[in-house]
């Protein structure tokens, strides 16, 4: 079978990292034929010790080489769109519009409506093409083996989650303009909490979550509009629960969830290390260390979003519902933290008005 083509859209620090070496991982699979950026030095940058050829698209590299050229290229069956936050969405439906499968970076929108009125459109307008949102902690090897041990446990009685570090001024990820100035709600707490509301929710299993409140703050007066959110949360059973996250902690690099089930506990803790303990019975740890770019997800997911391509279908793991409901967790503890820790139902991601659209688009369409 021959290698399916595809393009990034994208110059940042997670596509040379992640993105780039994925798409490269093995050319019988896939074969990267082009990268797209605003600006053509950014995309020079990060392909200049490439013995492959890879085609640059740029704002400024001229006629026939702009993104409406590279979409229109018949060698090239998807793209990953990995542009900042408020851009995606106009580029999915570029993309989508021009016959493309789509594999978009996390989050799936800025907000919830501008989510579910993206996956209104893409309904109506681009049926065909498969869309999917990545999530790459749904492929780390440590919430796979842990998510399995807390099945092995009986029901779940507890969790918690403490993500606490420190973005510092300076950093990678913080020194891009559109990081240092959001546009977007919530901040690094959007970008970086999808991962792990996804996390959780993957731990949690059929138990999902009903509501939640929370309290927000600003630690850091560079990391506005807030940078760190505290909230209790309930699953439909009435279990309860906490998630802690602050990216303005200094004093403190913690990274955890724990999973209390009626036969043990399970914790996934430093990245790729489980620590599993059954009553009664010693602590199983089990690490998946090693190079981190095998063991963080995005090379299994890129290739499992290849085999949906050749398949024709997408997986429910990379669905937009899936990343729309991670979001929905998100936003609600950010507008709880507005309204003073005023408790808040979760719908699953599908708010009320995109339901209603979507009655109002089968009636248009009957």
């Amino acid at each position: 079978m021959a290698p399916v083509g595809v393009a990034i859209l994208g110059s940042g620090i997670f596509v040379e990292s992640q993105h780039k070496p994925a798409c490269l991982q093995d050319p019988e699979l896939l074969t990267l034929k082009a990268i797209y950026s605003r600006r053509k030095a950014s995309v020079e940058a990060i392909i200049a010790n490439e013995t492959v050829s890879i085609d640059v698209y740029s704002d400024d590299s001229g006629s026939g080489k702009g993104i409406d050229d590279l979409l229109k290229r018949d060698d090239i069956e998807f793209v990953i769109i990995a542009l900042p936050i408020p851009h995606q969405p106009e580029y999915i439906k570029k993309a989508l519009s021009a016959g493309k499968h789509v594999l978009s970076e996390k989050p799936v929108a800025k907000d919830l409506a501008t989510a579910n009125e993206l996956i209104r459109w893409k309904k109506t307008h681009a049926p065909a093409p498969i869309w999917s949102v990545a999530e790459n902690f749904r492929y780390w090897p440590a919430f796979d083996f842990a998510a399995a041990k807390v099945k092995t446990l009986g029901k779940v009685l507890a969790f918690h989650v403490e993500v606490l570090q420190l973005v510092a001024p300076g950093g990678k990820y913080f020194e891009t303009a559109w990081r240092k100035v959001p546009t977007y709600q919530g901040g690094f707490c959007l970008d970086g909490g999808v991962h792990f509301t996804a996390a959780l929710r993957r731990l949690v299993g059929e138990d999902q979550i009903a509501s939640l409140s929370a309290f927000t703050n600003l630690n850091q007066s560079h990391l506005v509009p807030i940078d760190t959110i505290m909230s209790t949360i309930r699953l439909k059973s009435g279990v309860c629960g906490t998630f802690a996250m602050s990216h303005g902690t200094p004093s403190a690099k913690v990274f955890e969830w724990f999973i209390v089930c009626e036969q043990g506990t399970v914790k996934v803790t430093d990245g790729p290390k489980v620590v599993v303990k059954k009553l009664d019975m010693p602590e199983e740890v089990m690490e998946f260390g090693g190079d981190r770019n095998e063991w963080n997800g995005v090379k299994r997911e890129v290739r499992v979003f290849v085999e949906a391509v050749r398949r024709g279908e997408g997986f429910e793991e990379l669905s937009p519902e899936m990343a729309v409901a991670d979001l929905e967790l998100i936003e609600k503890m950010i507008k709880s933290g507005e309204k003073g820790g005023h408790p808040f139902e979760i719908n699953g991601g599908i708010e009320p008005t995109s339901i209603l659209g979507d009655v109002v688009e089968m009636i248009q369409g009957s």
